[in-house]
């Protein structure tokens, strides 16, 4: 029995991720969603080893609590060209995108 019960949770942690970090890129594209949400498109795509079948797209859900100030640095990467790398933890109900939790801003 003891065999079975590791074999099962075995099977159950195989594509469990948490907090995987992004390649870093610089941002190509802003989507401000009527759902809430923002939606950012990275330049060499979004490479992460969160399980979401949608990976075209970050979110950076309306309930995060520093919502403002990652849209504002997002904002700021985005026109100035330079790079951006973090963390993103689980999908989205809703588009199946990684979930933006942590942002941080590169140098060019």
């Amino acid at each position: 029995m003891k065999n079975f019960s590791v074999l099962i949770l075995t099977f159950l942690s195989i594509n469990t991720y948490a907090n995987s970090s992004f390649k870093e890129s610089s941002v190509s594209k802003i989507v401000l969603h009527d759902a809430g949400s923002i939606l950012i498109s990275l330049k060499n795509g979004v490479v992460t080893n969160e399980d979401c079948s949608n990976k075209s797209y970050i979110i950076l859900d309306s309930a995060n609590r520093h919502y403002k100030e990652m849209y504002a640095a997002l904002l700021a990467s985005y026109h100035s060209g330079s790079k951006v790398s973090g963390w993103v933890n689980t999908c989205d109900t809703k588009f199946n995108f990684p979930v933006l939790t942590r942002l941080d801003l590169l140098e060019k």
